[in-house]
């Protein structure tokens, strides 16, 4: 556990990774405390990272790990303080930090907006619980000193591999850059100490595949559900981000609108080869990317044609009655699905022609599509925190089915679904 008085310090950013640190320290001089990710076996250890020569991006941040003495001093290679406070007082703009070079720390960087505290936090209520940690409601204190209702991710870090928790962190800072009606809000990660929060909007009326069984919805009100998807993902194309895990279970439904979520699987670029072995949501992937392993925006609108079919046969699973081995197979030979009966005809063109092409470069774009959705809906597409597409507010939904054959559930977590 970190001592509360460090944890106070505005320069101390907990489970901040390398990757965060790189973007955060500028010129030299500058400085941070954090603490080491989790390494099997091996005690989480308190770190000042200093830029020593802003030139060099890939040498020039030097990371010097404070020791605890037998008398409970920190120390580096110099002297004993206190508290790491003490130590940072003593050495800024005067004294080199370690006896071996010339290590001067001027300007400490402090916590970001999205670096939030414990303190702001309260957990109300658990939602679902797995191996890696919980999901639960609760309150977040904003800046302006109001609350807002949120879902929070608990990350139990003592059955965490180092990997897992930058993987859990490189979710929420793709996230944070995200501000789009269509696309569920990450308000930041609560790193300074145990357990590891990531702060999410809390959606009120569940996951779009559970929510799309249990209620009756007009062609019309699903046509918006469908655009609704397609601003969202149009939006992230253009902040260089690929989703790879487009489908109905990964959106929820709140105020009568869609909103994107689970980044897990998400990359910024606008391709990403992935490993063939992993596992992967074969019922929503393009045949080239079944082929290849290889992912564009393209595979994207192949995966947004497929949540488009979930939409109009109301949270049905795409392929029903196929093996993922048969759907393969099938979806590479050329085979694609017969959308329901209800679905409008100028949907059909959309997703048969411009979402399903067996080339990707017959496919449309995101904005492509979205244009020709605003035409045929009459909509106009919506700025920033506009409301336009509010329908009638439906039961709330708790479950959700896993696209691996996992149980159902609400939230995705690590690979684990609550």
């Amino acid at each position: 556990m970190v001592d509360r008085s460090l944890a106070a310090e505005q320069f101390y950013h907990g489970l901040l990774p390398r990757e965060d640190i790189k973007s955060m320290l500028k010129n030299n001089g500058d400085f941070l405390v954090r603490t080491t990710e989790p390494v099997a076996g091996k005690p989480r250890a308190i770190v000042i990272s200093v830029m020593v020569d802003h030139h060099d991006e890939d040498k020039g941040i030097k990371h010097y790990v404070v020791q605890r003495t037998s008398t409970g001093k920190y120390i580096i290679d110099k002297y004993g303080f206190d508290s790491i406070s003490e130590m940072v007082n003593h050495h800024k703009n005067k004294e080199s930090l370690v006896k071996t070079a010339e290590i001067i720390i001027r300007t400490p960087i402090l916590r970001q907006n999205w670096e939030l505290s414990h303190d702001d936090i309260t957990v109300t209520k658990k939602l679902g619980e797995g191996a890696f940690g919980e999901v639960s409601k609760g309150t977040l204190k904003l800046k302006d000193g109001s609350s807002v209702s949120v879902a929070i991710k608990l990350a139990k870090l003592e059955v965490l591999k180092k990997e897992q928790i930058k993987e859990i962190v490189r979710e929420a800072r793709l996230m944070r850059n995200f501000s789009h009606p269509n696309i569920v809000k990450c308000y930041g990660v609560a790193a300074g100490q145990e357990p590891l929060m990531v702060v999410m909007e809390l959606v009120s009326d569940g996951a779009l595949d559970s929510y799309l069984q249990k209620t009756s919805l007009t062609p019309s009100q699903k046509m918006d559900f469908c655009l609704g998807a397609a601003w969202g993902i149009e939006y992230m194309h253009t902040k260089n981000v690929l989703h790879r895990d487009i489908a109905a279970r990964n959106c929820l439904v709140g105020d009568g609108k869609i909103k994107i979520s689970d980044f897990g699987l998400s990359r910024e670029g606008s391709t990403y080869q992935m490993d063939p072995r992993r596992r992967v949501p074969i019922r929503w992937l393009a045949p080239e990317t079944l082929r290849t392993a290889k992912y564009s925006r393209k595979t994207d609108v192949w995966a947004y044609g497929i949540m488009c079919w979930e939409i109009f046969a109301n949270g049905a699973e795409p392929y029903g009655g196929m093996t993922v081995g048969e759907v393969n197979a099938k979806v590479k030979s050329g085979y694609r699905m017969p959308l329901p009966e209800c679905t409008p005809t100028d949907m059909h063109q959309i997703v048969e022609v411009r979402c399903w092409s067996d080339s990707p470069n017959d496919r449309w774009a995101m904005s492509e599509i979205a244009r020709a959705l605003e035409r045929i809906t009459g909509t106009a597409k919506p700025t920033k925190n506009d409301n336009t597409l509010v329908m009638k507010s439906l039961m709330q939904s708790t479950t959700n089915r896993s696209a691996y054959g996992g149980p159902k559930s609400e939230f995705s977590f690590l690979g684990e679904r609550y």
